[in-house]
């Protein structure tokens, strides 16, 4: 098996999509290097296609990626009455290809980072689709489907899709969410550590407790502690105070608001606390830390 791996963002963008039906004795015309990726999902029938090096024979339910940058034809006519869905995409990042599944490992670096969060879609080049995925995959694309192309009625249309450029973008990312590959990366502590820290970033502003959490998660609260400690090394209470002293220096340098009312939008009790905390976190107060950033 081949994938096709995109380290996103930037996420693989849509372009146009249509449908072909083809009549026993048509064949898939030769392309050269077109420079975009091309989908292509049998409803019905069957479809002789010779990617490079890889000949494909394409039955009911099966999706193939076409790579940009290969020829690609019909290595044989269709036998029978063939319907077929495609879809151009192209990335404007890198992408590469593996004969195996290749994951980056999980990076723990930061947990208060503004900075974009990285993945990895992978993309079998060929996938049968289930009966049920099928039905559903086949109403997504529909919906994306701008052109046809008919060859019993010896004709090309072309019209245009009622949905946005966002809502195409949107339906087109569900598309590739049945194809892509989720393999099991994390372990079940791993999971629960990265599901308690985004948590307590949703709900830093209020009077989060341990047991909270614990409830929250159904697990016992020395078991919260544990796990969090094993992934980050910190307890949740370090990581509830550690988030809340990163968004306020964020509004110390972006708002001008009082400190006052950012110790307060940002979850701390008291004004004393919070300038003691954030002294502690970045050896200087709030006051002298919106100064050197040049803050009013």
């Amino acid at each position: 098996m081949e994938y096709a791996n995109f380290p996103s963002p930037p996420y693989p963008h849509f372009i146009i999509a249509g449908d072909a039906l083809y009549r026993p004795g048509d064949i898939h015309r030769k392309r050269a290097c077109i420079g975009i990726f091309d989908l292509v999902y049998v409803e019905y029938g069957e479809l002789f296609i010779t990617d490079g090096d890889h000949a494909y024979h394409l039955k009911e339910n099966d999706v193939l990626i076409i790579r940009p940058d290969t020829i690609h034809y019909g290595h044989k006519p269709c036998s029978v009455k063939t319907k077929f869905m495609w879809c151009h995409f192209r990335t404007s990042g890198t992408y590469y290809y593996s004969e195996e599944i290749q994951l980056p490992s999980p990076n723990h670096s930061s947990i208060y980072s503004y900075e974009d969060r990285t993945s990895l879609l992978i993309l079998p080049l060929y996938k049968r689709l289930s009966p049920q995925e099928a039905v559903e995959f086949s109403v997504c694309f529909s919906s994306l489907m701008s052109s046809n192309i008919d060859k019993y009625q010896q004709k090309e249309q072309q019209g245009q899709t009622y949905l946005s450029p966002l809502e195409c973008q949107e339906t087109f990312l569900r598309l590739l969410n049945f194809l892509q590959v989720m393999p099991s990366q994390f372990s079940p502590s791993e999971l629960l550590a990265a599901s308690i820290i985004e948590y307590i970033s949703r709900h830093y502003p209020d009077p989060i407790s341990l047991k909270d959490i614990a409830d929250y998660f159904n697990f016992h609260p020395a078991y919260i502690i544990r796990c969090l400690k094993r992934q980050y090394g910190i307890t949740p209470n370090k990581a509830l105070t550690g988030i809340r002293i990163e968004h306020a220096k964020r509004m110390l340098v972006t708002s001008n608001l009082s400190i006052n009312k950012i110790s307060y939008y940002v979850g701390f009790t008291t004004i004393s606390y919070f300038n003691r905390t954030f002294k502690e976190h970045t050896g200087m107060t709030p006051r002298e830390f919106r100064r050197q950033q040049g803050t009013v």
